[in-house]
């Protein structure tokens, strides 16, 4: 389950409306049809209904979750965020810690540090 597309769903079930959440988000309409689309193909069931728009019995109970969801996420990423601004920069160059090492931190992901947030 994407963040983005769980974010998407919370603002089209909570604004009952594609549109004013497209324009609340920032996306086009189809954006956010492609991303509610993905999201039910994802869970296997329909997560809203389309006229007039609201949550699906799936989809209230995914709306029950969201919240708790959504927040916890960004407070890991604040977390994180505030424990690597402690740490300095990150290093260049070789793996931290020796082959089999308890680092936890040196291998995949690390360009992904580089994206801004929305």
């Amino acid at each position: 389950m994407d963040p983005q597309q769980l974010r998407t769903f919370v603002a089209v079930a909570r604004l009952a409306s594609f549109s004013e959440a497209a324009r609340e988000l920032g996306y086009t309409q189809s954006a956010v049809s492609q991303q509610i689309a993905a999201l039910e193909a994802d869970l296997g069931t329909a997560l809203l209904v389309r006229r007039p728009v609201g949550p699906t019995p799936a989809g209230q109970r995914l709306l029950e979750h969201a919240a708790p969801l959504l927040v916890r996420l960004e407070a890991a990423r604040a977390d994180v965020a505030r424990l690597a601004g402690a740490a300095g920069p990150p290093r260049g160059g070789g793996a931290p810690t020796p082959a089999g090492g308890a680092g936890g931190g040196g291998g995949g992901g690390a360009n992904g540090d580089d994206t801004t947030e929305k």
